[in-house]
């Protein structure tokens, strides 16, 4: 197990971190004494595709289009001016509730 300082890790954060990932383990010492351990997380999924891979890509676009498939249907009445739904919208939200009520 490798040991660094606390001011390495500030400095150097972004470095330790995919290092950390990659799977080591990494003391860290605050004023010569040993402050805590930064180690992987056991439970992440290994078999995730690397950021930035073709595989990372196509998953993710796959996420989206199955986002992209759920319908959604909005909170505005059609028949409503956007003056009405506007007061619509802030007399059902609780921070203006007081306002609204008569």
């Amino acid at each position: 197990m490798n040991t660094i300082t606390a001011k390495e890790l500030r400095d150097n954060l972004d470095r330790v971190v995919k290092r950390v990932g990659r799977g080591e383990s990494i003391r860290v010492t605050y004023r010569s004494k040993s402050a805590f351990i930064l180690q992987p997380d056991d439970s992440l999924d290994n078999n995730l595709a690397k950021p930035g891979s073709r595989a990372a890509m196509t998953e993710y676009i796959s996420q989206v289009r199955a986002i992209n498939k759920i319908p959604r249907r909005s909170k505005l009445n059609p028949n409503k001016s956007i003056k009405e739904n506007y007061h619509d919208m802030l007399r059902d939200d609780l921070k203006y509730k007081s306002n609204y009520e008569s």
